[in-house]
């Protein structure tokens, strides 16, 4: 794998082919993603994986969520477009932080600690994605239905990304990014 070109052409793919992404692909995209680097090794994640007639329930219940919001005029910034991704997408991964409602002593210090790891269990999964040719995209818009999947589920654990996974129906240019001088400081 070329990590750096893996870094560089990695795209948001937010328009996918209506073509199955095998299991086995899958299962290396998470079995990557736990080599992530992990605060105390905490491992503070969990993947709940929807393909097929769970996805489109998944896909009802976020529709269904974002026209209450709209009925009661609650911003839904861009949950309509995740909702058509993860339509299209072969599958959806969502991520658990198994943790933060179960601990106890869960404090801040945790919660940060486990909210890095997990975002660095997101970045291996969507770099592995790039490696072996899928498309992905990171998504936090399910915040805006939570509860609701959450409910569905039966999970008690903190529901805290999706990342879409399928092959790409679109390739867009890169995005702009603020320059190393602009966002960097040297002492």
């Amino acid at each position: 794998m070329d990590t750096i070109r893996a870094i560089r052409e990695r795209r948001s793919i937010r328009k996918f082919q209506n073509k199955a992404v095998p299991r086995s692909e899958i299962e290396k995209i998470l079995e990557l993603a736990t080599k992530a680097p992990s605060g105390k090794n905490r491992q503070p994640w969990k993947f709940v994986v929807l393909q097929n007639s769970k996805k489109d329930d998944l896909v009802n219940l976020m529709n269904l969520a974002l026209k209450l919001h709209k009925e009661r005029k609650v911003n839904v910034g861009s949950l309509e477009s995740s909702i058509g991704s993860i339509n299209q997408a072969s599958a959806v991964i969502l991520v658990f932080n198994p943790f933060s409602k179960s601990e106890e002593d869960y404090n801040h210090h945790r919660l940060l600690t486990d909210s890095q790891s997990i975002g660095a269990a997101v970045q291996t999964m969507i770099l592995a994605a790039q490696d072996i040719e899928l498309a992905s995209l990171w998504i936090c818009d399910i915040f805006y239905c939570d509860n609701e999947i959450c409910s569905w589920l039966d999970r008690e654990d903190e529901l805290v990304a999706a990342v879409a996974i399928g092959y790409p129906d679109q390739y867009p240019h890169q995005r702009p990014r603020k320059s190393i001088e602009e966002i960097t400081e040297w002492l």
